[in-house]
Parts: structure tokens; C-alpha cells; sequence
């Protein structure tokens, strides 16, 4: 029997038809045929001329099987500028529609779980590293009877969470259908907890098990490589702690002016964006690195796992994400001129040592990015790359560091020829990995 698939679709372009050959190809199927329902000339077949003019009808009635072959994403842009750069440029009105959008949300939260004191946030892959970040104003309000833990959503509902009904669990996940870390939730729902979910959609399966969920950002992320939800669920999660705090006792000063200048973020978000935008494309055309590796520690170092993963996600390459500390007892030793090394490096607890790093990896003839406060000339000397943002507070930095390191991952992407929106979806192969990984409805 010959096989064949048919594929319903509203539009047909040449680059439809171009693109639907190459991959109905790789699966083996010797003919296809894909039928537009917006033309009136019958079904259009990319090898087979004699198939051009047959109604659909009578290909129904003829040996052909019909195959429901779920089909990978289809490119909408196929230049600069792409989704996720649209994105990117977002994460302004993704911090202010958050802070926004939720007080009554958080109000009724921190109303209801007041008599609790055990905050369990927990997530998967970047909605991880955003419940890491979103939970680091924790350091600044020490001894006030509150803790809190971030555990991965496969560890937290295999028991790696030690939690009960006097805790709140907080789980992460943009589509809302995070299979995952909805079975996160859902088992310590049944631990007794009060749970929350953060989304980025309506009415998903998160909420089905969340006694409330608040919806963050402006919008869905329209890229695969998610961005501008990483930032908008880290304040969140910053935020609703500070809510949970000041219930409990009156606030450390610098958590009060931390809370204060949340609100200042999205402008200063704009003006990073702004003027780091064509440094971080200048910086990815001319490196030409074979493997990755981020440095931050404290607040930061959920940023350098973000942005290793977001190099990844983009370009297909070795990438790894470090707290200082940790690269410099041991990694090191992997790094070469083939390397580059990209250090987040704001003024703080923690800077001294990042300088450390810096002058290690250049000593080494290692390239070196460097974010850093403006005017810091310390770092700066010792860098081959450097990247100016605002000085800010160290515990809020990385709601804006996070900025360029996704401008630099974007452009590079583009760089190496990639569509920087669909990961690597288009490739068969990883099509049906993903498929494998993710079955339908599951993420």
C-alpha cells in the first residue's frame, strides 16, 4: 500500500510547502500531499504532479492512509527580529503588569496562610531558577521564624520536601500544565499545605490544584525559549514574601527600601535595555566560543544557571552555569581559549571574589564578559568584554543583570543560524525526543 499524508491547513505559502517537504521527507513518507482549505484548485503535492488536481474526496476513497503524525511548530518569523527579541524587550512591562495586577491576589494569600511560617517554592527548569531568584530577599530577614526552600518538582513530589499543613507551597510554571510541577502541587495538596500557583495563562491545570494562582507577567511568552516569565514570576515570588513578611514583623530597612524600589525596576529595566542592546550583538559577532560557562553567586547565581540553559535552549552548545565559589574549585581547570567566561559582578558581598575569577580566567588567555555596576573600572580592566548596567541594589540586580545575558544568548543564536523561538523543534530527531519527554499536554 502506498502511503501518503494529508495535512488540513488555512494557508499554504511556497515556504509551508518547502518546509513540510523536508520534514514529511525525513519521516520516510514516499508521497505526501497537503490540501489548502482557502484554495479552490483541489490538493497541491510537492513531488507528485499527478496529485495536483485529485480532490480530497477522491484520495479518501483511494489507498491512501491517513496519518496523525503530530507536527512540529511552524516558524512565523524566519529573521531578525524573532519572538523571543520581542520578548526580551517585554520584560519591563512583564515586571510592571505583575506588580500591578496582583495586590489583591497576594492580599488574600498573605491573609490566609498568616499562621503559616514555611514557604516550599518549586518549579522546573527556568521556572526554577525563577523561584530561586524570587526567594533570595529571604537573606535580608534573617531570625523572623520564616523559612523557605526551593526544591526541583520531580525532587519535591518524591518526598525530597518535607512538607505539612503547616506550610505553603508555591509551584511555577509558565504554561500552567507543567505535568511536573502540577504533581508537584498536587502532592502537597494532599500533604495538607496551602498552595499557589504562578502562571502565565487562565484556567490551566495549575490552577485546578492551587487554592490560588497568581497570574504574572503581561502575557504569554510567544518564544519557546522563555524570558520575560523568568523575570515576572522571580517578582512574584519576591514579592509575595515581602507581603508575607510584613504581616509577620515590621520589616529590616532594607528590605523596606527593597520593596520600595521594586517598583522603580521596570524603568530601569527600559534604560538597560536600551543601552546594552547593540554591545550585546557586537559581543556575540565577534566571540567565537565552543563552551560557556556563568559565574554569580549570592542573588545572582540563579542568573548564571538561567543563562547557561538560555545558551542551550538557543544555540546547541555546551554550556554551564556556576556559583563562583564552586567554578573556582575545580571547573577551572576545563577552561581554555576556546572558553568564554561570563561573570555577573555587582558591587557587594560577593564582588571580590568574582575579581578573583576574572583575573584567573584572563591569566589563562580565557575571553571574559563581565556585567558589571557603571563606572566599576576594578573588573572592568581585567575584562575583554564589559557591560554597564545601573547600580541597584545587589539583592534586586538580577531582575536587570539578567537583560543583557539574554540580549548576548539572542544575537549569538541568530549568529550561529538558528531561530533562537523553537529550541531545536524543527529537527526530527529532537521532534520526537521532545515527544518522548513531553507528551502531548504535558508541558
Amino acid at each position: 500500500m502506498q502511503v501518503f499524508l494529508i495535512i488540513l491547513t488555512e494557508t499554504l505559502s511556497n515556504s509551508d510547502l518547502t518546509l513540510a517537504h523536508e520534514f514529511f521527507s525525513q519521516l520516510g513518507l514516499c508521497k505526501f500531499v497537503i490540501r489548502s482549505l482557502q484554495r479552490r484548485d483541489g490538493v497541491h503535492d510537492v513531488n507528485y504532479e499527478q496529485w495536483k488536481h485529485r480532490s480530497l474526496k477522491e484520495l479518501q476513497s483511494s489507498k491512501v492512509t491517513m496519518s496523525s503524525i503530530p507536527l512540529p511548530p511552524v516558524a512565523e518569523r524566519l529573521t531578525h527580529p524573532f519572538y523571543t527579541h520581542d520578548m526580551i524587550f517585554e520584560i519591563p512591562q512583564a515586571i510592571s503588569e505583575t506588580l500591578q495586577n496582583n495586590v489583591e491576589k497576594l492580599s488574600t494569600i498573605v491573609r490566609k496562610t498568616k499562621e503559616r511560617k514555611l514557604y516550599r517554592f518549586t518549579g522546573c527548569g527556568t521556572a526554577f531558577f525563577a523561584a530561586m531568584l524570587g526567594t533570595q530577599v529571604m537573606r535580608l530577614a534573617q531570625h523572623n521564624g520564616v523559612e523557605i526552600s526551593c526544591v526541583q518538582a520531580l525532587e519535591f513530589q518524591n518526598g525530597e520536601s518535607d512538607i505539612g499543613k503547616s506550610d505553603v507551597a508555591i509551584a511555577i510554571s509558565h504554561s500552567g500544565i507543567t505535568k511536573t510541577t502540577v504533581d508537584a502541587l498536587n502532592y502537597a495538596k494532599t500533604k495538607g499545605a496551602y498552595c499557589v500557583g504562578i502562571s502565565h495563562f487562565q484556567g490551566k491545570p495549575i490552577s485546578q490544584v492551587a487554592h490560588e494562582t497568581i497570574i504574572a507577567g503581561n502575557g504569554p511568552d510567544k518564544s519557546r525559549c522563555h524570558t520575560k516569565c523568568y523575570v515576572a514570576s522571580a517578582v512574584a515570588c519576591a514579592k509575595l514574601l515581602i507581603e508575607s513578611l510584613k504581616i509577620i514583623d515590621k520589616l529590616p530597612e532594607r528590605l523596606l527600601q527593597l520593596d520600595s524600589q521594586l517598583n522603580k525596576l521596570p524603568q530601569i529595566a527600559k534604560e538597560v535595555l536600551a543601552s546594552t542592546d547593540a554591545l550585546c550583538k557586537k559581543i556575540a559577532e565577534e566571540e567565537h566560543a565552543t563552551d560557556y560557562f556563568f559565574a554569580g553567586a549570592g542573588p545572582n547565581l540563579p542568573n548564571a544557571l538561567e543563562a547557561a540553559l538560555k545558551i542551550m535552549e538557543t544555540s546547541f552548545v555546551p554550556a554551564l552555569g556556576f556559583e563562583t565559589e564552586q567554578l573556582l574549585h575545580g571547573p577551572w581547570s576545563a577552561l581554555d581559549k576556546e572558553s568564554l567566561v561570563v561573570v555577573l559582578s555587582p558591587k557587594g558581598t560577593f564582588y571580590n571574589r568574582n575579581l578573583d575569577l576574572v583575573k584567573a580566567a584572563t591569566t589563562l588567555g580565557v575571553p571574559v564578559i563581565s556585567i558589571v555596576e557603571e563606572g566599576d573600572d576594578k573588573i572592568a580592566s581585567s575584562s575583554d568584554y564589559v557591560i554597564e548596567v545601573p547600580a541597584i541594589d545587589e539583592y534586586l540586580s538580577p531582575f536587570i543583570n539578567i537583560i543583557p545575558l539574554y540580549l548576548f544568548s539572542y544575537y549569538l543564536s541568530i549568529k550561529r543560524g538558528h531561530n533562537p523561538d523553537l529550541l531545536r523543534y524543527q529537527t526530527l530527531n529532537y521532534w520526537k525526543a521532545r515527544g518522548i519527554i513531553f507528551p502531548p499536554g504535558t508541558h
